[in-house]
Parts: C-alpha cells; structure tokens; sequence
C-alpha cells in the first residue's frame, strides 16, 4: 500500500463496505476479461490462483480487478491471468521486475531474492499471528524502512499486502507423521521456498531443507521427494497441481505470516498520467480493506477443506510452542547476521518488534 491520508484511508474502509466482500455482484472474470470497452491502458495481472476459488483463498483477483477499474472511470483494464497459466512464485516475481506483465501476485518469500529486506518477515515467532502481522505492515516505520524503500530501490512496488495465514509443519500424506516437536523433525527433509531466513531456520530445527518450486511441490510429494512442508492451511489448501490431496498432518506452530503480496511494475505505473497513478494505489488500498475479512472466512474454509481430505490438524500445547520459540525463534544470537545484515543494525530489528504491538487502526477478524 502507499501511504495514504488518514482521511482518505477512512474513507476508502467506508465504501470498501458498498462491494461485498466474497465477490458477490461481481461479474465473473471470464465475462470481463475483454470487455474493457474505452479502456486506454491494460494492466495484466497473473496469478497462481483460481479466480472462482474466492472462498477458499483471498486472492482478491475480482475485487482488484472491479476497484482499479472503478477508481480510474475504465481507463485501466485488468487482465487477470490465473491458475498459474502465466507462471507461478518467483517466476511471475522476475516477469514484473522485467516488465513482461504488470502485476502478480505472489509469496513474500519469493519475492526475497529481488527485495531481500523482506525477508526479515521471515525470522520466526515475532510477526506470525495475523494482528502483529497488520499491526507492523501498517505501521509508519514499515512504509518507510521497507515499503518506500523497495519502491526506490527496485522495478517493482508492493501494491498491497495479503495475510492467509501462518506457516505450519505439515507432513506429506506418503510421510504421514505428526510434527508436534523439535525432535520429531530432526532429519526430516523439508521443502523450503527460496528464503533464506526460512531455511536457515528449518537448519536450526535440524531438518535437511531442499528448496522445491511451488508449481512441483504435489509431484515431489507424491514421489516422496521430501518428508514435510511449510505453508499456511491456506496455502496448502489451494496449492497448484492438487496439492491438498497430499496432506498428512498439520501441526499449527504459527512460525511465520505466509504473506503475499500484490506487486507492479513501476515504469509501467509511472508511465500512467497522474489520476491513473492514483486510481491504482486507491483500488489497491480498498482491496486491502476489503481482504481482511476474506482472508479469515477463507483460512476456516480451508481447514475444513484439509479435512474433508483425510490430513490432520493439530494444535501445539503451549509447552510444545515453547520448543519451537527456544529452538528457533527471533531472540536466538543466530539471528543477529541475519538481522544485521538486511536491517544495518540488530535494534533496528527490535523497532520493527516493537511496531508489532501497537494497532494502526485496523483489526483482523478473530
């Protein structure tokens, strides 16, 4: 999100009310896809997910599609390209930063190898409940250490930020074992995205971590190529190739926020005159808002889902959560090159820690 008025941010949660949230009244994106009748510019926008999966996952491929249009009067049209047909994960990160296409979205943790200060995200057991999460985001100090930073320093913007949920250790169906400890995993080979902070961490739990691209993660795990995995009920509910049909059990240690973010490219956004420049940061802000409660009745949706599929769900004793916070959490000393290294200082970290107690304004769905 850019930074925004605090009036004009109250007035975008105000008529984010008018567009029901689950995309109810919208027009299904096959209809609309080429009926931008008047339109002056395009903005295509790929994604890994289902556009008609709305209720399983708060990819908001409608809502930022109606809102950009709505904002500029038609001048933009958004062409979603879903299902992964454009790509998936850091490949449609290196499309944006190229240029190829105008938005995606995508995993933070692929976006990491581009913009490598968010992979502070990433250091576990300080931002991964939902709240702290949007407490930081949101936050005066993030919007100027990070996201005004990456749109300096980078070819991409975030245009917003979504919260699915947060990273589990999730066994595969062939595996089958409940990860409910540190010792449980040991040995284990555990499929990481391309972060290095989150594979320094499954390091630190003793795992053999293997980076696995996202779009082959159900092969590999049929194939019995890894052992375990990481992501949010969310992400392994609606995981490319059938990915939930590969679940054994997943244990909800909350490590990590398994946050995506919307990005665009920036010459394409600072060729648009003015008003159009605005039509696209305002239509971001109101999907934003309007995604909060998406992403809460969507996670529930999911669970159920895993459920429906035979996988386990399991929640850690607050003995067990201990384990994981003195195994691998933020307050290790092998965090602080880490630390040192993305933010220039360790108290730099500790403000960001800091951010994450105080409420900007907004709440998540509980």
């Amino acid at each position: 999100m850019s930074p925004s008025s605090a009036g004009r941010r109250a007035f975008l949660r105000q008529s984010a009310v008018l567009l029901p949230l689950l995309g109810v009244g919208l027009p299904a994106l096959s209809a609309q896809q080429q009926t931008c009748t008047g339109a002056r510019h395009r903005l295509i926008f790929a994604s890994p997910y289902d556009s008609d999966m709305w209720l399983s996952s708060p990819h908001m491929h409608q809502q930022l599609k109606h809102n950009i249009e709505d904002f500029s009067n038609g001048k933009i049209c958004v062409e979603i390209r879903d299902k992964g047909l454009q790509g998936v994960g850091h490949e449609l990160a290196v499309q944006v930063s190229r240029g190829a296409i105008q938005g995606a979205l995508l995993s933070v943790s692929n976006l990491s190898p581009i913009v490598p200060k968010l992979d502070i995200l990433n250091i576990p057991f300080w931002a991964a409940q939902s709240q702290p999460y949007l407490n930081l985001i949101t936050s005066k100090l993030w919007q100027q250490q990070i996201t005004d930073q990456i749109r300096a320093q980078s070819e991409i913007a975030i245009l917003l930020y979504h919260l699915p949920g947060a990273r589990t250790l999730t066994s595969t169906r062939q595996y089958g074992k409940l990860l409910k400890t540190p010792s449980d995993i040991i040995d284990v080979i555990f499929r990481v995205p391309a972060s290095q902070v989150l594979r320094q961490f499954y390091q630190l739990c003793g795992t053999t971590p293997v980076q696995v691209a996202w779009k082959k993660a159900a092969t590999l795990a049929a194939n019995r190529r890894f052992d375990a995995l990481d992501p949010s009920v969310t992400g392994l509910y609606n995981g490319p190739n059938g990915l939930n049909r590969h679940i054994g059990a997943v244990s909800l240690i909350n490590s990590v926020q398994d946050g995506w973010v919307s990005v665009i490219n920036q010459q394409w956004l600072n060729s648009l005159p003015r008003k159009l420049r605005i039509a696209v940061w305002e239509g971001a802000e109101k999907t934003f808002i309007q995604h909060l409660s998406m992403a809460r009745r969507a996670a529930l949706y999911c669970q159920r889902g895993l459920l429906r599929n035979g996988a386990t769900i399991y929640y850690p004793s607050a003995d067990e959560m201990a384990a994981w916070q003195e195994i691998g959490g933020y307050q290790r000393r092998e965090w602080h090159a880490t630390k040192v290294a993305l933010l220039g200082k360790v108290s730099a970290f500790d403000e960001f820690l800091a951010a994450t107690q105080v409420n900007n304004g907004l709440t998540f769905p509980t």
